[in-house]
């Protein structure tokens, strides 16, 4: 017998009037408050294992840090799409959990992890052709070679990653985020112990290799730990998911279209996003490893930060998802409101501390000489990229978790491959502004994704407030 979520204890009655709102304003910050942290630190921390790798490779030898920065173009835009092919689980867990379906719950997860699998190995294996790749598109040849290798490493760690994704995605979605904080802040522990063994006998490859056993090691522990959850009988999770006669993947291919709906449009405008983010690196790359190791320093930053935001959207769509699984639409409204506000106070936190405080963050990454002078001006564009693009990444979240999966995607590609894109290249390589011109570009295309998804997000919260959502 399933348990349903606790009547909310603010309904919806009429039009909203100030009390309503005071109280519905006032429920979604604490609960924002009381998941977001988890959340946000959780997927920090998924980036985090890159950043120490950055760190302790970039105290040692520019040139490795160069390696292990080009190779960690193509792994973050495989990784980053992966995680966007998961997503429905969190989507459409929150949209059950808000209407009480808790066995519902449990069959998206166990969908889930065989999706996770298959998608994971797709991508190891694309992962795996890096070093052939870099040869391809004209990158200097004993960079692409020291690439290779390290992303022949990295690319181990991409199934793991996406099995803690999904069931992160699903925890959270049932708001039980701290489980997957513990298990990536412990991944993190684990690979900076081996970052430390493996980096001096094997540079680049070593720390590589450490990541990417750390992702073994956080994924199997969250899954343990959801498969032994106390109450696992209420969510059926060692009940099979689809039933019935007939081939089991027929049936899981029929059970799980939902969830791959929304996975197929996140999966894809992650994938315009990150990609973009690469070609940038590949730029990089063809004015030399100083240019390629400040661009992967002052991207892992971004990516870092990203990450944080990515959490806040995550929190987000989550209250947006409950909302709408009981169709409380004027809740599902201030639910992405109030998530978009608070984006806009951290993110101006943040962009405050990279303006006034650029060498010191710089410093965290690297002291070698030639590095410095790139960084400097990249970081401080680095505080601006993240208002924009942690307003864009919340706003993407709601917009899908409303059920309008492809919009948001469309937007995504105009932004990010029509206009960043292009206009690295023009800024980075034609106007010769280096890896400057590249964060120009990225910070034009943020504000222009965040433009394009509020106004969106603002007539969709209008059509709703007229009964036509």
């Amino acid at each position: 017998m399933t348990r349903k979520p606790a009547t909310p204890q603010y309904a919806y009655q009429g039009d909203p009037n100030a009390s309503w709102l005071r109280n519905r304003v006032r429920r979604h910050i604490g609960e924002l408050a009381r998941i977001a942290p988890f959340v946000i630190v959780s997927r920090a921390g998924i980036l985090l294992l890159l950043t120490a790798d950055f760190i302790m490779l970039g105290q040692s030898d520019a040139r490795e840090t160069g390696y292990y920065s080009l190779a960690s173009a193509p792994f973050i835009f495989l990784m980053v799409t992966g995680i966007g092919t998961v997503q429905g689980v969190m989507i459409v867990t929150s949209h059950r959990f808000g209407a009480g379906d808790l066995t519902g719950c449990g069959a998206v997860w166990r969908r889930g992890l065989l999706w996770a699998f298959l998608m994971g190995s797709l991508l190891t294996i694309l992962s795996m052709q890096s070093g052939t790749f870099f040869h391809l598109i004209g990158q200097e040849a004993s960079l692409a070679d020291g690439a290779g290798e390290a992303a022949f490493w990295m690319s181990l760690g991409l199934m793991p990653n996406m099995l803690f994704a999904t069931c992160s995605f699903w925890l959270e979605a049932i708001k039980r985020p701290k489980p997957g904080l513990a298990a990536i802040i412990a991944a993190n522990i684990v690979n900076i112990a081996l970052n430390s063994v493996l980096i001096e006998d094997s540079g680049a490859d070593g720390a590589a290799l450490a990541t990417s056993l750390a992702r073994v090691f956080m994924a199997a522990a969250l899954i343990l730990y959801i498969w032994n959850l106390r109450d696992r009988d209420a969510f059926g999770l060692r009940e099979p998911a689809d039933p019935g006669r007939g081939l089991f993947l027929a049936r899981w291919w029929r059970g799980s279209r939902e969830q791959r709906k929304y996975g197929y449009a996140t999966g894809v405008a992650y994938g315009f996003e990150s990609a973009s983010f690469s070609v940038m690196q590949l730029y990089a790359g063809w004015l030399g490893y100083q240019a390629a190791a400040a661009y992967g320093i002052g991207m892992n930053l971004t990516a870092l930060l990203f990450m944080s935001a990515l959490g806040m959207a995550a929190a987000t769509s989550v209250r947006v998802g409950i909302a709408h699984g009981r169709s409380d639409y004027p809740d599902r409204a201030l639910a992405g409101w109030v998530g978009l506000g608070a984006t806009t106070v951290m993110m101006g936190i943040v962009c405050l501390v990279l303006t006034t405080s650029t060498g010191w963050v710089v410093s965290l990454y690297t002291d070698a000489p030639d590095l410095i002078p790139l960084l400097l001006p990249a970081v401080f564009l680095v505080g601006f990229i993240m208002l924009g693009d942690g307003l864009q990444i919340v706003l993407s979240n709601v917009i899908r978790a409303s059920a309008e999966p492809w919009i948001a995607t469309f937007l995504n590609f105009v932004s990010y491959a029509c206009v960043q894109i292009p206009l690295g290249y023009i800024l980075a390589i034609t106007l010769q502004r280096g890896v400057q011109g590249l964060f120009e570009a990225i910070l034009i295309a943020a504000i222009v994704s965040a433009s394009l998804l509020g106004s969106r997000w603002t007539l969709l919260c209008w059509k709703a407030s007229r009964g036509t959502s």
